[in-house]
């Protein structure tokens, strides 16, 4: 039980930062920064144009894999806690 409470505590973590990734690029552009390697210099910066689309659908999948995962093992815990119930 504790493991799946752990596992449960890491999807949570994976889904804020899957969320909060194009934010942090967004704030590391504005200050002046390289949005982590995608663009050393940003008046010279050539992105093709399938980047930001294919980054919005790794994030996206990525994130209702992650919710499916957490709602089975929701259901898991409950089922188990409803075995060891009394009533």
């Amino acid at each position: 039980m504790f493991l799946l409470r752990v596992i449960v505590f890491f999807i949570l973590v994976s889904l804020v930062s899957i969320l909060g990734y194009p934010l942090i690029i967004v704030y590391d552009l504005s200050n002046g920064g390289n949005a982590f390697g995608l663009c050393e210099d940003l008046v010279n910066c050539s992105i093709p144009i399938s980047e930001g689309p294919r980054l919005l659908v790794f994030l996206i999948s990525a994130f209702f894999l992650l919710v499916f995962l957490l709602r089975l093992i929701m259901r898991y815990m409950n089922n188990i806690q409803k075995n060891n119930s009394i009533l």
